[in-house]
């Protein structure tokens, strides 16, 4: 009996697809998620109706701007790679990454991976897919940092109460320098390059066949200039909430914050709002004053 039931599983699991299992997977996580944060949602409700409705209204209205940009940015980085994504295909593509990466430890770049049944079914190159993702990601980080870098320079010396923020950014300067150092390595066929061929023969085709597309530049500067907007989105999105419960609202504290909380939210090994975003963002803004 024990081995027909044995059996019937693996026959079952070998049936599904890899996708119905990451869905069962998500709906544990979520559990998981709303089970550790209830007492935080429970007050949530309360909260929003002492705060101040016209920065609640503006919280959304930015949001839904946050939705469309981020939109626009999925076209313009598949444009660099020469697939022409329509505004639907990209904002579903967006909301369904989203929504995955709030369940998967480092979410923001673990999430890149999936990609919709709608977006699959038009047989574009799954190379080409993963190389716009790559962009994606990878210009997503750069802009983090550059916005930071004057945040943090204003903070500074202009505030002088920035605490040991300037920490995570330089970390994030020297792991970006690296990155950029080993795909422009790659690209030319440099000393990484060299690396990969001597320990890892077997990858050098494929290095080859992902670095051997032509990037548009006009539509790559374009991702990266969509890209410094969303960034400006979160910073006032959390000066938002500031003005929200009437607290004197500081632009360089919601910067400051916002940048270095959105790196950890996405290459934190926890899954996104169980602590590391949350205690990070409670330690800066404590640093600029506020209770």
């Amino acid at each position: 009996m024990l081995k027909k039931i044995d059996f019937f599983f693996k026959k079952t699991i070998t049936k599904m697809r890899w996708q119905e299992l990451l869905a069962i997977l998500i709906l544990f996580l979520a559990f998981v998620f709303f089970r550790s944060e209830r007492k935080e949602m429970s007050s949530i409700l309360p909260q929003l109706h002492a705060a101040k409705t016209i920065w609640i209204t503006a919280g959304i209205l930015l949001t839904s701007v946050y939705v469309l940009l981020q939109a626009f940015m999925y076209m313009s980085h598949f444009r660099a790679v020469g697939v022409p994504l329509k505004f639907a295909d990209a904002l579903e593509l967006f909301l369904k990454r989203n929504f995955l990466s709030v369940f998967l430890p480092a979410g923001g770049i673990s999430s890149l991976a999936f990609t919709p049944r709608k977006i699959q079914r038009k047989n574009y190159d799954k190379k080409t897919v993963h190389k716009a993702s790559a962009i994606y990601g990878f210009v997503g980080i750069v802009t983090v940092f550059l916005v930071g870098i004057p945040v943090v320079a204003y903070a500074a010396f202009v505030n002088k109460n920035f605490g040991n923020s300037w920490i995570w950014l330089v970390g994030v300067g020297l792991f970006i320098g690296l990155v950029l150092w080993m795909v422009n390595s790659l690209r030319k066929k440099g000393l990484f390059y060299d690396f990969i061929k001597q320990h890892f023969p077997k990858q050098i085709t494929n290095i080859n066949e992902f670095f051997g597309g032509e990037i548009h530049k006009k539509y790559f500067y374009l991702t990266i200039f969509i890209s410094i907007l969303i960034e400006f989105c979160g910073i006032f999105h959390l000066l938002i909430a500031m003005l929200a419960f009437g607290v004197n609202g500081s632009f360089s504290a919601a910067a400051v914050g916002y940048t270095i909380s959105v790196l950890l939210m996405l290459v934190s090994p926890f899954l996104r709002g169980l602590g590391a975003v949350e205690f990070t963002l409670i330690y800066i803004l404590a640093n600029f004053g506020f209770s």
